[in-house]
């Protein structure tokens, strides 16, 4: 990508950039990087928080992609056990009655299968505690693992329960014909079976603007020929025409990416089985965007029962314009 001087930036209490989104004057001016990510996070930073703020665990927890959960929460369930079987044999070799350790790899086996039993309060009575310290530990882990399988079990619901929309954006954005003259397009679909309703969304075109001899960050809205639609249930491109009105108009991929430019799609509607307003966004820098292109068509043509259908694993084919 490439790097802008912003040696003179606009000071935090100056006018803010009007049809600004609310980055602020000095964030939007000064971000070396884009402003939006294309999985629509942000990049700017929060320092000077306590770290229980900064990690924020019950935040984490609900927003991590479901491979990265369950790996978690296998090393949180192998850790305690871990933790607990070595007190057990910090309490010496009889503080647990049982099997003989070599059938179940050892003493370390032994405890770790013991607190996995405590744990998870299977008790199968072929292994017990022996002696007061190792009874407070039992009680102790019993405590642990009935606090720690209910804030589980409500994490899992909570991430289950919580509405969002899964919207896929193609990768690349097109300049394609439109209307006698081009557009800027950018498609998407609902990975989802649920539906999403009342669909708004807003395009905005993000630039460096140097003309005053000072590094400062533009936002323009972009018109869409269509902002809103009332059901979403396979796809959407959205089109902004490139008129004689537009921010776009005499600008070509090489003045975009001098102007550090970038264009932001935010999206909100209703999901109709949680009937709440969810969001969705992303951005494409200049590199992003491909010119006299177009995407191919992804319908299939109605099954015999005249359902139509779409293929989502071609939601980036594009193709050279007429």
């Amino acid at each position: 990508m490439e790097t802008m001087n912003y040696a003179a930036v606009p000071s935090a209490k100056g006018p803010e950039e009007k049809g600004d989104l609310g980055f602020g004057a000095v964030v939007s001016s000064a971000s070396g990087r884009r402003l939006l990510n294309p999985d629509g996070s942000f990049n700017v930073r929060r320092v000077g928080l306590p770290w229980t703020e900064v990690v924020s665990l019950y935040h984490s927890a609900l927003t991590l992609r479901w491979p990265a959960f369950f790996g978690w929460v296998v090393l949180i369930y192998l850790g305690i056990n871990v933790a607990f079987a070595l007190a057990y044999l910090a309490c010496g070799v009889a503080a647990i009655h049982g099997p003989d350790p070599v059938t179940m790899g050892g003493l370390f086996g032994r405890a770790f299968f013991f607190s996995v039993e405590t744990f998870a309060t299977i008790g199968y009575g072929n292994i017990s505690p022996s002696g007061l310290l190792p009874h407070l530990i039992m009680t102790v882990e019993a405590l642990v693992g009935v606090l720690a399988q209910a804030l589980i079990t409500g994490l899992f619901f909570a991430r289950f329960a919580r509405p969002s929309a899964q919207v896929t954006f193609s990768r690349r954005a097109v300049v394609a014909p439109f209307k006698g003259g081009k557009a800027l397009m950018i498609r998407m679909a609902n990975r989802r079976k649920n539906e999403l309703i009342e669909l708004k969304a807003s395009l905005a075109f993000s630039f460096v603007d140097n003309s005053s001899g000072v590094a400062v960050r533009r936002f323009r809205p972009l018109a869409l020929d269509r902002a809103e639609v009332t059901f979403f249930p396979l796809a959407w491109t959205i089109v902004h025409p490139i008129t004689p009105a537009s921010p776009l108009w005499g600008l070509d991929g090489a003045a975009l990416r001098e102007k550090d430019a970038e264009m932001l799609l935010l999206l909100s509607g209703t999901d109709d089985t949680f009937a709440t307003t969810v969001h969705a966004r992303t951005s494409y820098k200049p590199d992003q965007i491909l010119w006299d292109s177009t995407f191919t068509n992804i319908f299939n043509p109605p099954d015999a029962a005249g359902v139509m259908s779409l293929d989502i694993s071609r939601l980036d084919e594009v193709q050279a314009a007429n």
